[in-house]
This record gives C-alpha cells, structure tokens and sequence, in this order.
C-alpha cells in the first residue's frame, strides 16, 4: 500500500525556491519517493502537451521535452522555474524514468482510458455533439448547474499518449466535456481541415454564443459531409437559439432519419417540441393581430396610447387596418396609433403611409379593401385568391397587393410576384417591411433547395429585426 507523501515541496523545487541544502536534501528525497517522481513527470507531460497545443517546439532540458503550459489562459513560461531543479535532479533520480514520459514510437499503444472522456458519467451536460466516437455517446441530457465536470482534472499521462498519436480531436474533447472551451480551441487548431473538425470548432462558438460563426462552420462541414449528423444537430441548436424554430426543426428531422441509437429519437422529439412551440406561437401571434385589427375596424372607440403598450402587435394590426378600411375618414382615424408608433421606432414612416393612403380614391380602393378583409377573416380564402391578386395587381392599390401576397405566399413559386413584392418594399422606408419581402425571398430559396444560403440570410434578417428592438413582430420572420 502506497502511503501518501508528506513531503509537499515539490512546486517550491520545481520554481527553484528551495536553498541549496534543502534542494539537495529534496533530490535525495526523489530518489526514494514513487510520488514524488510521479508528479514531477506530470508536469513535464504537461509542457509537453500545451508546447504541441500552442504549435510550438518544447526547449530541451537535460534530454525532457519541457515546454510552455496554458494556465488560466495565459502562457507561462517554467524554463526558468525548472531549469535550476531539473538540471540537477534529472540525472540523480529520474534519468531512466524520465523516458517513459515520451511514449516510445513502435511499442505497442496503450488503451485510452474512458476517464478521459467521462465514460462514467450517466447523463451528459451540454446538447452539442462532439465529432469524437468517445465524446458522442448517446446519454440523458441533463445541464450543467453548480459543480461541473470541469472540477474533474484530466490524466496527464492518456493525454500525452493522444498527443503522440496526434489525435488532438480527442484532447479537445476531453477538454470541452470539462468546459474547458479555451484548451479545447487551442488543440482543434492543430487538426488538419475536415468535418469534423469544422463542427467542433463551431461546438466551441456556440458554447461562446458566437451563432453566425458556428453556422459558418457547420455550412463547411456539411459541404464535406452532407449526413454529419453531428453538424445537422449542431446546426439545428444554433438555429434554434436563434429563434429560426422552423428551420431548427428540419434540421433534427435529417438528423432523425440518420437512425442513430439514442439520437434519432431525441432529434425527432425535438423537431416535434419545436413545431408545436412556433405553431402556438404563430396562433397566439395572429390571433392578438386580429384583435386589434378588429378594435381598429370596428366601431367602439380606442385607445392608441394603450395599444401602442404591444407596438410588434399594433405595428402589423395597423398596416392591415389601412389596407382594408374603405374611405379617407377612417384611414385617418388611425394616425392617433401611427404617431404613437412612430415615438416608439423614429421618424414618421407609418404616420407618412395613413396620409399616403387618405389620398388614394376610395371608389375604386373600397371594394379591393373589402376582398382583403375576406382574405384576412377567412384562411380558406387564401386557396382560391387568384381574381383578388390579379385585380390587385392591375389596380396600381400596391400596399394591398404586398399585402395579399404575405398571406397567401404566391410570391414563394411566381417570379412576377415576388418582382412586384420586391419593388413595393424598396420603395418604402419602412425596413419592417423590407424583412418581409426578404422572408419571402429566402422561402423561394429554401423550395429551390438552397437552403444553406437560405439560413445564412433568415438568420441575417432575423439579427436585423432583433436589432429594432420589440416594435416589430420577428417571430413572423419564421
């Protein structure tokens, strides 16, 4: 039975803070001390490992690799600290031991043990997967809360055997399963370029909330690799932090159909949790539109000061109430909300439209308003809108038409239409609008199977929306 050593002067040999008596009183110690000698190969492996983790060369000392460890993100230099130690002890106590540090090239390699990549654990503490077979086990997930497994200190000495073996893919999932995200970069940047790498690269920004440039990273790997189901799911969470729950959800779908023990039933569950959240959203979303619109509409009088409390909500209900209102009169009754909205955003952008549109000839707009309050009161109507979108495209009423186009998606599979859905937004300063046209755009993109850049620019557009503050319904950017 090994008896733990009382000895604890190993750190104050290693700096060269020991007088001369006491350092040669600790040299004849080491000879004598199993633990002692252990840990002072410990802490060779580990220059050796952060040398090769920053790409550098480790100096020699006395024939041992010593290099330049990462220690709380800094690189701190021990050549000085280990060279009045080591050059002395090294030749008295460890200058046969000392080799097994290095492994031997043509020996045969020693199995990895799981603790290096938590095999113990029973449940895993962060959903992004990990390219790595001994990383990417299927378990229950469950986050990280108080201690983590980051208190869990990692064998040196499995490390320095990876590290031989140059599977620095494996030392940074080691690192990132203990959140150790900075360590875990530092070594992905010694793999060559491949999927893998891409996607645990873009684990990495996504654990620093860096989304546009794991999306960037994920888009590589699957141009390499189209079925890496590891970036499918990586990409699915990225989009989904970033509120695309859509998109987030066809992404676990491909996962899904990969039929992974373990994963494919999670990702369908997940797709699933996703439509069910983004549907209860949209009917919440258009049935508080509605309601207002309704109020707008209707004959009872209003507040603007109140509704204006939910401007993304009163913002869409008043662009429909102007287009479906049928004379000058109560399209300016609605300035009192446009000018509250407008505090809210800047400028006069929708105050500018009331007063655009109360100049407009009702006689001939009256009857196009009262088939759009069709189109909004029936959704079935939306299946048979051809003679109100072709008397709205030859009626030069354009705000109607961009209108009926929203709601109807035509513009998705008719080049025409989404020309003319395009020129009405840039010919508007409102830039909600703008983002309209844009959806409709990337919807196109997503049926013609351009979905990579469709993403790129729905997750764009969606950071611009954001970007207005809550003035504006985003999540109909969906």
């Amino acid at each position: 039975m090994t008896t733990p050593c009382t000895n604890n002067r190993l750190h104050l040999f290693v700096d060269g803070e020991l007088s001369a008596t006491e350092a040669d009183a600790f040299r004849q110690h080491l000879t004598r001390c199993a633990e002692c000698e252990s840990g002072l190969r410990d802490l060779l492996q580990l220059e050796l490992l952060a040398a090769r983790a920053l790409g550098g060369s480790a100096p020699a000392t006395q024939g041992a690799d010593v290099a330049e460890p990462v220690v709380g993100g800094n690189v701190v230099s021990l050549k000085a600290r280990l060279q009045k130690g080591l050059r002395v002890a090294m030749p008295l106590a460890l200058a046969a031991g000392l080799a097994a540090v290095v492994v031997v090239r043509g020996q045969a390699e020693p199995e990895i043990p799981g603790e290096v990549w938590l095999s113990g654990a029973d449940t895993r503490t962060f959903e992004a997967r990990l390219s790595h077979p001994k990383a990417d086990r299927f378990l229950p997930y469950s986050p990280m809360r108080g201690t983590s497994h980051s208190a869990q200190m990692l064998p040196l000495r499995p490390l320095a055997e990876l590290a031989e073996r140059h599977d620095y893919r494996g030392i940074a999932a080691a690192y990132a399963l203990r959140g150790d995200w900075q360590q875990a970069e530092a070594f992905l940047g010694q793999e060559p370029e491949s999927a893998d790498k891409a996607n645990d690269l873009a684990v990495v920004a996504l654990s620093r909330q860096r989304y546009e440039e794991a999306l960037g990273l994920l888009t590589s790997a699957l141009k390499q690799d189209p079925n890496h189901a590891q970036a499918l799911w990586n990409r699915a969470l990225v989009l989904r932090e970033r509120d695309l729950l859509d998109r987030a959800a066809a992404s676990f779908d491909t996962v899904a159909s990969l039929s992974e023990a373990g994963w494919s039933g999670e990702a369908r569950r997940m797709a699933a949790e996703l439509r069910t959240q983004l549907a209860e959203e949209r009917v919440r979303s258009r049935r508080q539109v509605m309601d207002v619109w309704a109020t707008l509409t209707g004959e009872a009088p209003w507040d603007a000061k109140q509704l204006a409390q939910r401007p993304a909500v009163a913002r869409a209900a008043l662009y429909d109430a102007v287009r479906t209102v049928t004379s000058k009169e109560r399209v300016e009754a609605l300035l009192p909300l446009a000018r509250e909205l407008d505090a809210l955003g800047g400028g006069s952008v929708l105050q500018d439209y009331v007063r655009q549109i109360a100049t407009r000839d009702f006689t001939a707009r009256a009857p196009l308003a009262q088939g759009y309050a069709g189109l909004l009161r029936d959704s079935d109507t939306k299946k048979d809108a051809t003679v109100l979108l072709d008397s709205l495209r030859r009626s030069g009423e354009r705000d109607i038409y961009f209108g009926a186009l929203m709601h109807t998606g035509t513009a998705v599979s008719d080049a025409t239409a989404m020309s003319a859905l395009r020129g009405f937004a840039e010919g508007t300063p409102d830039p909600w609008l703008h983002l309209l046209a844009e959806r409709e755009s990337i919807r196109r993109e997503l049926a013609a199977g351009r979905t990579a850049q469709a993403e790129k620019q729905l997750m764009d557009a969606m950071l611009t929306c954001n970007g207005m503050g809550n003035i504006v319904p985003c999540m109909e950017l969906n």
